[in-house]
């Protein structure tokens, strides 16, 4: 029996990990032939790699792996419901692990990249979908033939080890159109000749390849002015060169290149292969620290455009994600008094952008995938809440299966800083929106939410990271202590005034004076100014009450003593039904909202009227009348007249 291979969780791209695709594998040997068997992780049986019900999160996966003697790995079952697609190298390494064949595959899809359990091939994963033309398979590639390629996206899986190239990024990047390129080489269209192959998807401006570059340059000067002499082997040497690399912040395969060049100039006692070179390069970043050859500070470029070409380059206000509230790219906040139910508010908002539904019956949403990074509820809270929100709003959890995502981190010790190389991993445009919940959780250690310097900071932070993944962010926060009815909409909120300032939207719920319900308003930065709604709470979701006034807020006063029986007001007259229709509801359709509005002038409470409406309705005294969409119910003395020809 094989020992057990030990998985590199770390390294394995957070995007895959989070999903309910995994599966485990073990060897089997089929007609003399030793192969891969898919197994469900649950039942210990054959998966199916086409069916969900086999599949399982990687922590189940992973478990059932460690903890079961007989299976080899963990894998990932590609589907025609995600983004993502693979590509497989077979016999493409020798035994030093150094490239045979593939090495320009690899470069040209830069995106994840893993070496296969036999330690023979690699695995590309990335962000694409394959040509309908295109097959699967394609034997007889290499020096000597013995290579294979397979490329799927879906009806698949892939073993995954976590044993990352040390030359690939961390993250799966979009490469369509280096997939199709590969795709009509591999399987060309002998009718119609494939068009010129489109530049590889790879950022790399001129800019950034000349500095890289000088880089290079001022670092193979310094390791040849090294007065240093080998010790055996010279891996001294070698160590020593490798420590320039990493003090002049050499990516890997820039570093393998100058070390190369140093080399053909002074030779090594041995030969060392590239992957050595990756060792000792790792080894020297914790000798050294990276890019400290560089003190000045970093030059900015410069983006100047005239009006002309602002105006040509920026047609169109970026893409909504909810309409009146969040675009591409922005932040928002969501603040409410502390235990308000924020977080039930805002799982709302999730499953409303990840099925395209309106958020609150109000606001217009576009779907797409949508990340809840969760640093208050543990994982069993989340899976209680989601199911019962998307049962009180009608949506079937087969909806947002493989599009709502949620990971819990509570207890992990993450923060906005920490979390950079999570959100490298994600592929760019994957996410619709990112939820932190709860946004204080997030702080860095020596941080302090008071401080307008941190909170810009933090807030420059989280636009540079929404741009990277071409998202927006969604940053959930507690009020401060006190009564709110009394400030402005964008004092609102616990800390600094810069958060208000820095958010694009700064959404907030405010106590109103009936229990159980909350004004809401916002300021809008991309937008025109909301108006002001209520919300009533009927667990375990906020609905809009359209008969409330978003003015009437809870007010902070003291408690008054009550006054001397000799002082104290006559009792108010007691209204009946019948008085109550005849003084506040006429033949004409009015708002329950100007009903109950006159009637407090005449000293009813809110909800005494509200309870007066209820009670002459269910008696047949008033009658609701409707008009479809989201317009206001009314209500009259008399019926609503019904359309001839209209169907019920």
């Amino acid at each position: 029996m094989r020992s057990k291979r030990e998985i590199e969780v770390a390294n394995i791209p957070a995007c895959l990990t989070h999903t309910q695709q995994w599966v485990c594998w073990k060897y089997v040997v089929r007609k003399g032939i030793e192969t891969k068997l898919p197994i469900d992780a649950k039942s210990l049986k054959a998966a199916n790699v086409v069916d969900p019900a086999s599949w399982c999160s990687f922590e189940k996966a992973l478990a059932t792996y460690q903890k079961t003697p007989s299976l080899d790995g963990v894998a990932f079952a590609f589907s025609k419901w995600d983004a993502f697609a693979g590509v497989d190298l077979d016999d493409c390494l020798d035994d030093d692990g150094e490239f045979i064949w593939g090495l320009d595959i690899v470069e040209t899809f830069d995106s994840y990249c893993e070496v296969s359990p036999s330690g023979r091939g690699v695995k590309l994963i990335f962000v694409g979908k394959k040509p309908q033309s295109a097959g699967c398979i394609v034997n007889g590639l290499g020096p000597i033939g013995n290579g294979q390629i397979e490329i799927y996206d879906e009806a698949r899986c892939f073993t995954i080890t976590g044993q990352r190239l040390v030359s690939s990024p961390t993250g799966v990047a979009s490469r369509q159109s280096a997939l199709d390129a590969l795709c009509a080489k591999l399987w060309p269209d002998k009718r119609n000749p494939p068009a010129p192959t489109p530049p590889v998807e790879k950022p790399a401006p001129t800019e950034v390849k000349q500095e890289s570059l000088e880089r290079m340059r001022a670092c193979y000067k310094a390791i040849l002015a090294m007065q240093l002499t080998d010790n055996g082997d010279g891996s001294h040497r070698l160590f020593s060169a490798c420590c320039r690399c990493v003090e002049f912040d050499l990516g890997d395969s820039d570093a393998i290149r100058v070390v190369r060049k140093y080399a053909n100039e002074q030779p090594f006692p041995t030969a060392w292969s590239n992957g050595a070179i990756a060792k000792r390069l790792r080894s020297a970043e914790k000798k050294v620290k990276r890019g400290s050859a560089f003190k000045q500070t970093p030059k900015v470029q410069l983006s100047l455009l005239s009006v002309g070409q602002l105006l040509r380059d920026n047609p169109e206000l970026r893409p909504t994600v909810i309409n009146g509230l969040l675009r591409t790219g922005e932040t928002m906040n969501v603040i409410a008094p502390p235990k308000y139910g924020k977080s039930w508010l805002v799982t709302d908002l999730a499953l409303a952008v990840s099925t395209g539904r309106k958020w609150l019956d109000h606001f217009d949403t576009v779907a797409g995938n949508v990340l809840i990074l969760d640093n208050e509820l543990h994982p069993e809270t989340s899976a209680n809440r989601i199911p019962k929100v998307a049962d009180a709003r009608g949506i079937n959890l087969k909806e947002i299966a493989n599009n709502l995502f949620v990971d819990n981190l509570r207890g992990r010790l993450q923060d906005i800083l920490s979390l950079q190389s999570y959100f490298e991993s994600l592929p760019k445009g994957f996410f619709k929106i990112i939820i932190l919940d709860a946004f204080y959780r997030f702080l860095p250690k020596d941080s302090d939410e008071n401080s307008n310097a941190n909170m810009t900071d933090i807030y420059n932070r989280l636009d540079w990271y929404a741009a990277m993944l071409n998202c927006s962010f969604v940053l959930v926060h507690h009020a401060s202590k006190g009564n709110q009815s009394g400030k402005s909409v964008t004092d609102v909120g616990a800390g600094a005034g810069s958060q208000a300032r820095a958010a694009d939207t700064h959404l907030i719920l405010r106590q109103h004076e009936e229990d159980e319900c909350v004004a809401v308003d916002a300021a809008v930065r991309s937008w025109h100014a909301i108006e002001p709604m209520c919300l009533r709470w009927s667990f375990p979701v906020w609905n809009i009450d359209d008969s409330l006034d978003s003015a009437d807020l809870r007010p902070e006063r003291p408690r008054r003593k009550p006054k001397p029986k000799e002082e104290q007001q006559p009792d108010a007259p007691k209204w009946t039904q019948v008085s109550f229709v005849e003084s506040f509801v006429s033949i004409e359709p009015t708002t329950m909202k100007a009903i109950i509005a006159a009637a407090r002038e005449k000293g009813i409470t809110q909800r005494m009227a509200r309870d007066m409406i209820q009670l002459t309705e269910g008696a047949g005294l008033i009658h609701r009348w409707t008009f479809g969409g989201n317009r206001p119910v009314k209500f009259a003395t008399i019926p609503q007249p019904t359309l001839i020809g209209s169907e019920i």
